[in-house]
């Protein structure tokens, strides 16, 4: 008998294995499924068959250069445009003058043929139909029988409120060859729902033959991990590969497993139960493999941890990377140190996947970005997920890097933010950085002062919560230049970290009393004390408010009383106010209040500024016959080197404690309310935004010089309009911009704000 073999199905729901191969071409413990078809065919004494090619279908003919497979002759058929079921098969068999048999080329199997065939011949039917009882009859195929057990019909994947049998339409069928003539040369045309309805209609008969062997139709992803474990568990009859032994030694096999040829295995790796390892896999230290499937030349690093996964041909999964169950890694694809896949999360052929990246969504498009440095830091909502294995691999970045090998951390007390605390320490240690450990219950803003006060080549602060983030400082406390960022990124996407021997590891340093001497630097502010002066202090962060309140109690200012509230933003760098006045709350900005003390400061000497304060604070240095200087927030060279030098020593510019008490002894120096102060400054209004981007960043000049004039600066562009300036600056991620417009009045500021988003907004 001759067989048809139907090899044309692209495999959609089997992406990205079959992104770049033909669904019958994946393979199922070393060997291709439709290898293990040829093996079922010879058993069954099939003497010749014909494959029905579509979708890449000269790969298969190109791995059977010379027409057979072990002794059985072979021949192709491509279909030009989609023929359906029947239509393929036609275009092999259609002058056959035999019955013939057709199976499919992706699904497993070890049913019994000639019991079928026998069958078949003895009775009379047009067409015999392996059927097969299934668990979930709503993912199959259906098919009724009489009283006499031959087909009357048959229903396509139906609910459970139509599922009257579990007997499944395995799609092998025996022919008898006049039927072929009913199939159109051209167009669609499917066995189920085109030819069988057409021959019960002439009545003519067809045979079920129901059987007890095993079929696993490989029609999406869990079903390939699910019929490999099958052949390992033995409950397939087959013609598998031998497993092999791997190389290397001191690691642990948990059987059932299937090893390919020239496998390496390195000590203290994990494999099994259920794992496949194809041909020239690599599996390194410490690394977990469960119940996963490893294709050809598949690299998994040192510490990953692989479970129900599946990994195609020439992946690289990094160190410490996390495949959950389901996950799937396409051909030649790269999956970074301490990155984690999501339950059934796919990533297709040659995209990448960056370090620490938490992947939740396919990845198809680009590569998927961990983001690791965003405008407020490391992680949040936009930015990786931080987890413990996440923070140890960035610790292990950090200390990596020669700058960075003095390092403090600092965090807010929550016991998430403890926990990735002491992952990042774990892995600076590893890295040999001295650690300066600043405790708990800090708030960002004391970063800065921790890091300029200790002298640090980086400060870490650690917030917890639903959305964890990581600030970093550098030197001086203030903002990391950008080679530093891009160093640390470099490290952590590669895996480059040093590894420091025993006499490199260093005790951690016990700093928590240093917010005694930040309590001390706030009352310096005030050296001659604040009494007289009255004040409420106002801030979402428990930390940040006590702290305030304890200072300016030790100063003998009357805390809790008064018409005037300073507010004091959560991570303690801003500060706004608002005096109460005939039941009306008159409200103040942070720059307005930022500017009262740069006034007070020019009369002693310069100032330094971060590039994106408001331009009217220069207007104030020129009346005083100073200078403001001007330091960049992630700079790409030394040219504010000495504006960071200058800034370093003045905290009350970036953190809002300071700026308070400052405010304060400004107000009793000078005897005169904060609404008094507030009228000798120039009128000026600022307004604040975050926009989404159009477009790339690099395109933003070009966007916006179509319908403005604009002026390039060192960070961002500036927009200047006659009522008021616009500074537009990208943020890190290149996916928004934000926005700071100056005007005399709030109005006009608002005003530009709306037509900077409007400009912005562009389809």
């Amino acid at each position: 008998m001759k067989a048809v073999i139907m090899a044309g199905g692209e495999g959609s729901r089997l992406r990205p294995l079959t992104c770049n191969m033909p669904k019958p071409l994946a393979r199922l413990c070393g060997k291709p499924v439709l290898e293990y078809i040829f093996d079922l065919l010879l058993l069954h004494g099939v003497r010749e068959a014909c494959v029905s090619l579509g979708y890449l279908a000269e790969q298969i003919e190109q791995r059977y250069p010379n027409g057979q497979y072990d002794g059985l002759p072979l021949s192709f058929v491509k279909e030009e445009s989609p023929l359906g079921t029947a239509g393929g098969v036609a275009l092999c068999a259609r002058n056959w003058g035999d019955d013939f048999l057709v199976i499919s080329g992706d699904a497993m199997c070890d049913l019994d043929l000639s019991e079928a065939i026998a069958r078949h011949k003895s009775s009379g039917a047009a067409v015999t139909i392996l059927g097969v009882e299934v668990e979930d009859p709503r993912e199959y195929g259906l098919m009724q029988l009489d009283e006499n057990g031959d087909v009357v019909g048959f229903v396509e994947k139906p609910a459970w409120g139509q599922v009257t049998t579990n007997l499944a339409n395995t799609g092998i069928y025996i022919l008898r060859a006049d039927i072929m003539s009913l199939v159109p040369a051209q167009g669609k045309y499917d066995f189920a729902q085109d030819l069988f309805p057409a021959l019960l209609a002439k009545g003519e008969r067809i045979a079920c033959c129901n059987s007890t062997g095993y079929w696993c139709d490989i029609g999406d992803l869990p079903a390939y991990l699910q019929c490999q474990r099958d052949m390992l568990d033995g409950a397939v009859q087959c013609n598998m590969p031998p497993s092999h032994t791997p190389r290397g030694a001191d690691f642990t096999v948990i059987p059932p497993v299937h090893v390919g040829e020239n496998v390496s295995i390195v000590a203290d790796a994990v494999i099994g139960p259920h794992a496949v390892l194809d041909d020239n896999c690599r599996v390194g230290e410490r690394a977990k493999v469960r119940a996963s499937v490893l294709l050809e030349h598949a690299d998994i690093a040192a510490d990953a941890c692989l479970t129900g996964a599946i990994v195609c041909s020439g992946t690289q999964i990094r160190a410490g990377a996390k495949l959950n169950e389901g996950a799937t890694v396409g051909e030649r694809a790269c999956i970074g140190a301490a990155a984690t896949l999501m339950p059934g999360v796919a990533v297709w052929p040659q995209k990448q996947v960056e370090p620490a990246a938490q992947v939740q969504q396919h990845v198809k498009y680009g590569n998927q970005s961990a983001a690791l440095f965003e405008d407020n830091g490391i992680g949040g909502s936009e930015g990786m997920r931080l987890t413990p294995e996440a923070c140890a691999a960035l610790g292990c970045a950090i200390g990596s890097v020669k700058s960075c090998k003095k390092a403090g951390i600092a965090h807010d007390g929550t016991p998430r933010a403890h926990a990735l605390a002491m992952a990042l320490t774990s892995g600076l240690l590893s890295a040999g950085a001295h650690i300066w450990d600043f405790g708990g219950e800090s708030f960002a803003a004391q970063l800065s002062f921790y890091t300029a006060f200790c002298g640090l080549g980086v400060g870490i602060f650690i917030s917890g919560g639903d959305e964890p983030t990581i600030l970093l400082r550098g030197e001086g406390g203030l903002s990391l230049p950008r080679q530093l960022e891009r160093e640390i990124e470099t490290r952590l996407r590669r895996a480059e970290f040093t590894h420091a021997d025993d006499e490199d590891c260093h005790e951690i340093a016990n700093m928590q009393a240093i917010k005694t001497m930040y309590a001390r630097e706030l009352m310096r502010q005030a050296p001659q004390g604040l009494k007289g002066s009255s004040v409420r202090v106002a801030s979402e962060n428990p930390h940040v408010q006590a702290t305030l309140e304890n200072t300016l109690d030790r100063l003998d200012c009357s805390v809790g009383q008064g018409s005037l509230t300073l507010q004091v933003s959560e991570d303690g760098a801003q500060l706004s106010a608002w005096l109460t006045a005939h039941e009306h709350d008159v409200h103040y900005s942070h720059e307005q209040l930022l500017a009262i003390c740069c006034k007070a400061e020019l009369a002693h000497g310069d100032i330094a500024l971060p590039f994106d304060a408001p331009e009217f604070l220069d207007e104030l240095a020129v009346l005083a016959g100073r200078s403001t200087l001007r330091y960049l927030s992630c700079p790409a060279d030394q040219s504010d080197s000495k504006a960071r030098q200058l800034a370093a020593r003045q905290h009350w510019v970036r953190d809002g404690l300071f700026l308070a008490i400052k405010l304060l002894q400004v107000m009793q120096e000078r005897k005169c309310s904060l609404h008094e102060l507030i009228t000798e400054l120039p009128p000026c209004h600022v307004q604040r935004k975050r926009f989404s981007l159009p477009c790339s960043p690099s395109m933003l000049q070009q966007l916006i010089g179509e319908q403005e004039q604009v002026l390039t600066a060192r960070e961002g562009l500036v927009l200047q309009r006659e009522n008021g300036r616009i500074l537009i600056t990208p943020g890190k991620s290149g996916r928004c911009a934000h926005v700071l417009t100056e005007a005399a009045t709030a109005e006009i500021a608002q005003e530009l704000c709306d037509f900077a988003g409007k400009l912005l907004d562009v389809d």
